[in-house]
């Protein structure tokens, strides 16, 4: 299954500015697969080192991302990947849980047959990945399930504005993904989600789409108990 996720080698390198949007969609990759956590310093000299390029697309590479909330500055500290509080944390997934119903019911009424393939194998492939135990197969396929259905609503704002939020909350996904259960609990889930789409049926889209992402009450409760357990606490700015 090819990923959406485009690699920086596919992106054009003809200006500062394409330079400087090619760096934002690699740390934005790097953040959505787990390789940048929440806390991760940014280091200027170091991502110009990394990706090939000068400082200044890179500069302003993070003042892209610094602007869209993904990077912050801690002072003395430097800019750093963006931890969410407990309380921006439960407004994120709230906020993704709509914009994710909406695309669910968007993409009943506008889905195409190649975006139906595209999220059957992808159901597919999650499936085989909590199976077989997979946990990083898993939230990649986890992922593209999600993505293509944000591209099926054919809604460029929706998929622009879920884009970004996506990756705000990926490592928070991520941490969900690990807890005891999640993978079997998501597969029924998926195709619920997904069998409303194909039959066209927006209203029953939205509203199980809505319940598979929303973290409230024991969701949330494990998330943090995990989180502690784990000891991945310094990924939430403050959990109490």
């Amino acid at each position: 299954m090819k990923s959406s996720l485009r690699s920086v080698a596919e992106i054009p390198a003809e200006s500062t500015e394409s330079l400087s949007a090619n760096v934002v969609h690699r740390l934005e990759v790097e953040i959505l697969k787990g390789q940048r956590r929440p806390g991760d310093r940014l280091d200027e000299r170091q991502l110009a080192e990394q990706f090939g390029v000068s400082r200044t697309p890179v500069r302003e590479a993070l003042q892209r991302l610094a602007a869209s909330g993904l990077v912050v500055s801690r002072g003395r500290q430097g800019l750093q990947v963006a931890q969410l509080s407990l309380a921006d944390l439960l407004d994120a997934f709230s906020v993704a849980a709509e914009l994710e119903a909406l695309a669910s019911a968007q993409a009943a009424r506008r889905i195409r047959s190649e975006q139906r393939t595209r999220l059957e194998a992808a159901h597919e492939v999650c499936a085989a990945a909590a199976k077989a135990r997979d946990v990083d197969a898993f939230y990649e396929a986890n992922l593209e399930f999600h993505e293509t259905i944000s591209v099926a609503s054919h809604n460029r704002i929706l998929h622009d504005e879920l884009r970004r939020l996506t990756v705000k909350i990926s490592p928070y996904r991520r941490t969900i993904t690990y807890q005891p259960g999640r993978m079997d609990s998501s597969i029924p889930e998926h195709g619920q989600v997904m069998d409303a789409i194909f039959r066209g049926d927006g209203a029953a889209a939205s509203q199980v789409m809505r319940a598979h992402v929303t973290l409230l009450g024991e969701g949330l409760s494990d998330l943090l108990h995990f989180l502690r357990m784990s000891g991945d606490e310094n990924i939430i700015a403050e959990l109490t």
